[in-house]
């Protein structure tokens, strides 16, 4: 599920509005509290992404400006791990006013993807099943347990502030809030600067987001959670309360409501769309996961392109670099390099405008060699030469730091196919 800019920014500082709000439910007695919850977020993460057959994950979030909604946003995700298949459904309402709605299938061989903008289903079919994570855990990155690090030194005392009740059927509801009063000044002010940067910059015009200009301040955030009786989360809610004032001094009131639900775990079914009837248009993707290039002898020929100069103020093709494939498997490649000039520009030809070079590929690097090769006067010539099966491009570079083209002369390093 991915957002545009301006919807990201508004998602990172939800995510950062319910981190707010849930590091405020803890329990002071003991672990069932904040420690507790942490432990809930975390499990819920693993759970999802490595135990579960299926889920559902529902996000829902709404952006309003003294009690008028001004955007609004819906993502559903449904997954099936057996199946290794996700599909997702898109609705929302952008700050200029503009209604939105996508929805996307995904497993091993096929990508499938529609809009409401465009009634076209545009198909991807892969040659080899992907080997892709439909959901990660976000625990397991490198950075996850600095930024635990930090969430728990801004908690400090907002611990004191939970209510915690456990339920008959062994779940457990957590809530809590926060005033103005009780939310640190430095959180405070890092809110009323972000505020003041996203939401006032050039980038808005057009936007129903209201220009705060002083004044900005968090005024209240409110948080909930349900933990089921294995300890894993099925719901969290928060709301922030944000005021602020205009150019013209008009006082706003900004809430941000978010809402995040696991459900229908091991239960979720994923269908992929019926195209029956449908515009259609397919792709078929080309694999390149493997080390090796299939059939690399169709590079074995011709490649060539411009040698330009700056003169006058313009830009000048005063030659032609011609790069010839001799051999080539997927083990050696061997060619010759060569360059020509128009006449009256025949000086800018050099030692390193006709090479001969032979290299042996990489081992797992498909495609990719690094070469020595000499020059007319016997300098040494160092460089790599790296094979596009995606575009059917070479590249070709020149190491050397007394090359004419170290000292200002343009290198195209990529050649396209002679086809003439």
């Amino acid at each position: 599920m991915k957002f545009k800019k301006k919807t990201a920014t508004l998602v990172s500082f939800t995510v950062g509005t319910l981190l707010l709000a849930t590091t405020a439910l803890a329990d002071i007695t003991s672990k069932s509290g904040y420690e507790e919850l942490k432990d809930s977020i975390k499990l819920t993460a693993e759970q999802t992404s490595e135990k579960y057959d299926s889920f559902t994950l529902d996000f829902s979030m709404a952006l309003k400006d003294n009690g008028k909604t001004i955007m609004n946003n819906n993502e559903i995700g449904k997954f099936d791990r057996k199946k290794s298949a996700s599909e997702s459904i898109s609705t929302g309402l952008s700050l200029n006013g503009d209604k939105s709605s996508s929805q996307s299938y995904s497993d091993k061989t096929t990508v499938i993807h529609t809009s409401a903008g465009d009634q076209t289903y545009y198909i991807t079919e892969y040659t080899k099943e992907r080997k892709e994570e439909i959901f990660s855990n976000p625990f397991k990155e490198e950075e996850a347990e600095d930024l635990e690090k930090i969430a728990d030194a801004l908690v400090g005392s907002l611990k004191d502030h939970v209510v915690v009740a456990e339920n008959s059927d062994g779940s457990k509801t957590l809530t809590g809030s926060l005033t103005e009063v009780q939310i640190p000044s430095l959180i405070n002010a890092v809110a009323s600067f972000q505020l003041k940067q996203e939401f006032n910059g050039n980038g808005n015009q057009g936007s129903s987001m209201p220009h705060l200009t002083k004044d900005v301040f968090v005024k209240e955030v409110t948080g909930s959670a349900k933990v089921n009786p294995d300890g894993v989360m099925e719901s969290i809610l928060g709301t922030a309360i944000l005021s602020g004032k205009d150019e013209q001094g008009t006082v706003h009131e900004i809430s941000i409501e978010a809402l995040i639900k696991v459900k229908d775990i091991n239960s979720t079914e994923v269908s992929k769309p019926n195209l029956e009837g449908k515009k259609v248009i397919k792709n078929v993707a080309k694999d390149y996961s493997d080390s090796e290039i299939s059939n690399p002898e169709k590079f074995i020929g011709k490649f060539k392109n411009d040698i330009v100069i700056e003169k006058d103020g313009k830009f000048v093709k005063v030659g032609e670099r011609t790069l010839d494939i001799t051999k080539m498997d997927n083990k050696n490649v061997a060619g010759r390099y060569s360059e020509t000039f128009k006449q009256g520009f025949e000086n800018y030809a050099s030692d390193f405008s006709e090479l001969t070079f032979a290299a042996q590929i990489e081992k797992d690097q498909r495609g990719n060699a690094d070469f020595e090769s000499t020059t007319k006067s016997g300098e040494k010539v160092r460089g790599n030469i790296y094979f596009s099966e995606y575009d059917g491009k070479v590249n070709f570079n020149i190491h050397n730091m007394n090359s004419p083209y170290a000292g200002g002369l343009m290198f195209d390093a990529s050649f396209s196919p002679d086809l003439d």
